[in-house]
């Protein structure tokens, strides 16, 4: 598992403005931010929003309709307000850890995919009875909060709470909310976003410590295996070996040793052989003095050779 690091910290930005990292979670934090600006200034009948945001049989249209941009346009619509801030707030921070942990193309995958998916299953439900709408940073941010704690889930929270039970505590408090107002709508988006994030982390080649948690086949770009290019392999040139037209000199071989140093030799190895199983005390005065002749003799050979 990837070291944890400090919040912001990026590797792999798209670009950078001065000393800010233009990552993926920067991108799309200020964009909800600025939109809150277009939120307060477009008036009560919201002509942008009413556009952008995932609705299901009303006035405002649906993907059922033809909008398909509104598949990937549904979170960006942000009210102003304290809360929506802060969730935006908490968004770049798990999202920056993320992200430098996928890489910034994984990231924004992992995004669209949580993004797109929801919105493509709560339009098919429309043809079931199940109406309502959705818009805003909320749960994507929940999704991002989900697989954060996945990976991460050693990570402690003031005051010591792990992250898996912040999260567990948030996705249950966000379900209970939406059982009790009776928004069907807001509670199976909510219970989707909580499966999809830790499936899709998984699939992505992260959270591996969590076995349990089923592993779908990805293209190898993206699934957890860092794509390199092979390296373009030059075809050698045979090299024709050029005949040296300098003639060298051959040694001939040494000449065989005379017949009388090699039984010389033979006597001393076996006098030596016997002394070495024996003991000096073994020979004989006679083998004695023949050792030391013969021992002589022949160093006084090669000492002439």
């Amino acid at each position: 598992m990837q070291p944890f690091r400090s919040f912001g910290e990026s590797d792999d930005p798209w670009f950078r403005v001065g000393q800010l990292a233009a990552t993926t979670t920067v991108i799309v934090s200020a964009m909800s931010v600025a939109y809150m600006f277009v939120w307060a200034l477009e008036g009560f009948e919201r002509p942008i929003t009413q556009k952008l945001i995932l609705a299901s049989n009303s006035r405002f249209g649906s993907v059922g309709e033809g909008e398909i941009w509104r598949l990937v346009t549904w979170p960006l619509p942000t009210n102003p307000g304290l809360w929506p801030l802060l969730l935006i707030a908490v968004f770049w921070m798990l999202g920056s850890q993320l992200e430098a942990l996928m890489g910034r193309l994984r990231y924004t995958f992992f995004l669209l995919i949580l993004t797109v998916v929801p919105a493509l299953i709560m339009t098919a439900l429309e043809l079931v009875g199940v109406y309502g709408g959705a818009f805003g940073l909320r749960y994507v941010e929940l999704g991002v909060l989900v697989a954060f704690a996945t990976h991460y889930s050693s990570i402690r929270f003031w005051p010591g709470i792990p992250a898996w039970g912040l999260a567990g505590v948030i996705v249950g408090m966000a379900m209970l909310q939406a059982i009790s107002v009776r928004e069907e709508y807001d509670f199976i988006l909510t219970v989707i976003m909580a499966v999809l994030a830790p499936l899709l982390l998984r699939a992505l080649g992260h959270a591996e410590q969590h076995e349990w948690i089923p592993k779908f086949p990805l293209p190898a770009r993206l699934g957890g295996r860092s794509y390199r290019r092979p390296p373009h392999r030059q075809r050698r040139r045979p090299q024709t070996r050029q005949r040296s037209t300098h003639l060298t000199s051959v040694k001939p071989p040494p000449p065989p040793p005379p017949p009388g140093e090699v039984a010389a030799q033979a006597k001393i190895d076996a006098l030596l052989d016997k002394m070495g199983e024996h003991g000096l005390e073994s020979l004989t005065e006679a083998e004695r003095r023949s050792l030391e002749d013969l021992s002589k003799r022949l160093r006084d050979k090669r000492d002439r050779d």
